[in-house]
């Protein structure tokens, strides 16, 4: 490849690529947004694509072993209430089946966690994906370079 400084582009040989499906909507990663957006859209009727860059989904949950959800409960006048609903109450519904959910639980005196088994966490995520009808590519990197 030879840039073109004239007008700043880049000069890319011929290839011929290989077209694996069409899809309304394509998702990049199975991290907690990807889930949400692959589910919703699949249940409202569109033809999904999920590329996942591991072979399992969770993100960072799952990948990196970051195993508490922060952010689903709030001190809500008081009391401790999940404020985070919609996908989010079905994959943990679907946890907690596994027996892979723990109860909130205070981290740093201030922010409620809940902890999780990751196997759990990856599995719930499959089933959850599989029946909403989401097609799945794993151990896919994207060539995209930004979002349109």
């Amino acid at each position: 490849m030879t840039p073109d400084r004239g007008d700043s582009t880049v000069l890319e040989p011929a290839r011929r690529t290989r077209i694996v499906g069409e899809y309304d909507i394509v998702v990049l990663g199975g991290g907690p947004a990807g889930l949400a957006a692959a589910t919703s859209a699949a249940r409202n009727g569109a033809h999904v694509l999920l590329i996942e860059r591991y072979g399992f989904l969770g993100g960072m949950g799952t990948a990196a072993g970051v195993t508490n959800f922060c952010g689903l409960h709030a001190n809500v006048f008081g009391e401790i209430r999940q404020v985070v609903h919609g996908v989010a109450d079905e994959l943990l519904d679907r946890m907690r089946a596994l027996d892979g959910l723990n109860e909130p639980h205070l981290v740093l005196g201030k922010i409620h966690a809940q902890a999780y088994d990751v196997s759990a966490l990856k599995c719930a995520a499959d089933a959850m994906l599989v029946d909403a009808g989401v097609n799945l590519l794993f151990h896919t990197l994207s060539k995209c370079s930004k979002v349109f």
